[in-house]
């Protein structure tokens, strides 16, 4: 039996022997941001900056053959037989395996998403999640997958466990969702879905990509790293945090330059951004959700929020907003993503 495990393990090792002559991806992702010598004083801007335009992403072939089947032991523990991608639901809370199928070359057999799964080549197709991130189950059903693809980022787990009963292949992950770890995740997606050498393709793509976008955001941060943290707001309730360890706002942070509060500050993986807590990180730059601010009333609703207003970012209203389902999907759209960002942190006018 061809394990899960092995094909992970033989792309990892892949993985590692480097990213020359890597093919695809984008035309000088760097480009994009202004010379060192022509920026300034990234603390003198204030206002709103809005990270926008993204590149569809391009597959690492126009077409793609899967090696089918391919069995595995899911996450859950459970043996699965992928005999069929033809119709693929990918599900998860930040929409990264949609990206990567689409980087796979599998975009056309996607038959559904999530509200992450915001590329615009998926607009036109139907949302299976409600309330956010729960799995209408009945909508995963009528769509009639050949293959679910999911992760316990989103649920309940009742309900991936009835996609499963109605006897539909479902097949459980667990990635790291980290940017050190792209190429793992890639890899073991690709592992799922036929397409080993795809996936080491667009591993090593998106590595790459991630390594100059991060070297070329170096020579913008200033002597003295800006102080920034990511907030999570969802309506004008109780549903604001402060993004704090395991959510990725570490990495997408420290991935442009900045000190993520969150983790200077030791906070857990989300905890309540109240005036306290906002006065005790003092953020210079705060980080959202596009629709998250949307939600709670934009720049205005946003600083009538307790304490928001009086940190050193909302004294400036210096919020930076990346759409939901590019902000924390790590994978081939992370180095665009690094990119935006630090052109909106450092050079918002150029």
């Amino acid at each position: 039996m061809k394990k899960f495990s092995s094909i992970f393990l033989t792309l990892v090792c892949a993985l590692t022997l480097g990213a020359c002559g890597v093919q695809g991806g984008y035309e000088d992702l760097t480009s994009e941001l202004p010379a060192a010598d022509s920026v300034s004083d990234p603390r003198s801007f204030t206002g709103l900056s809005n990270v926008s335009d993204f590149k569809d992403i391009e597959p690492v072939a126009d077409s793609v053959e899967p090696q089918l089947p391919v069995e595995l032991t899911d996450a859950d523990g459970n043996d699965v037989t992928v005999n069929d991608v033809s119709r693929i639901l990918a599900l998860d809370i930040y929409g990264t395996y949609t990206k990567s199928l689409t980087g796979l070359g599998l975009a056309d057999n996607i038959v559904g998403r999530t509200v992450s799964s915001t590329e615009p080549n998926l607009q036109d197709l139907p949302v299976v999640t409600e309330g956010g991130h729960n799995i209408n189950v009945e909508a995963v059903l009528s769509l009639e997958p050949t293959l679910v693809i999911v992760d316990h980022s989103i649920g309940p787990r009742d309900a991936i466990d009835q996609i499963r009963a109605a006897g539909v292949t479902t097949v459980v992950m667990e990635p790291q969702r980290t940017i050190d770890s792209v190429g793992e995740d890639i890899a073991k997606l690709g592992g799922v879905v036929g397409l080993p050498e795809e996936a080491k393709e667009l591993g090593e793509r998106s590595i790459k990509e991630i390594d100059e976008a991060k070297a070329a955001i170096a020579e913008l941060v200033p002597d003295e790293p800006m102080r920034m943290a990511f907030l999570y707001a969802r309506g004008n309730g109780g549903v604001f945090f402060i993004m704090g360890e395991g959510t990725g706002a570490r990495d997408l942070i420290e991935g442009v330059g900045g000190v993520d509060l969150g983790t200077e500050n030791h906070l857990s993986y989300a905890e309540p951004a109240n005036a306290e807590a906002l006065a005790k990180i003092d953020p210079e730059v705060i980080i959202m959700m596009t629709n998250g601010l949307e939600s709670t009333g934009g720049i205005d609703g946003l600083m009538q929020r307790p304490g928001v207003a009086q940190t050193t970012a909302g004294k400036k209203q210096r919020i930076v907003t990346i759409p939901d389902g590019q902000s924390l999907a790590f994978g081939p759209m992370t180095g665009q993503t690094l990119i935006k960002l630090a052109k909106a942190v450092y050079a918002p006018d150029a």
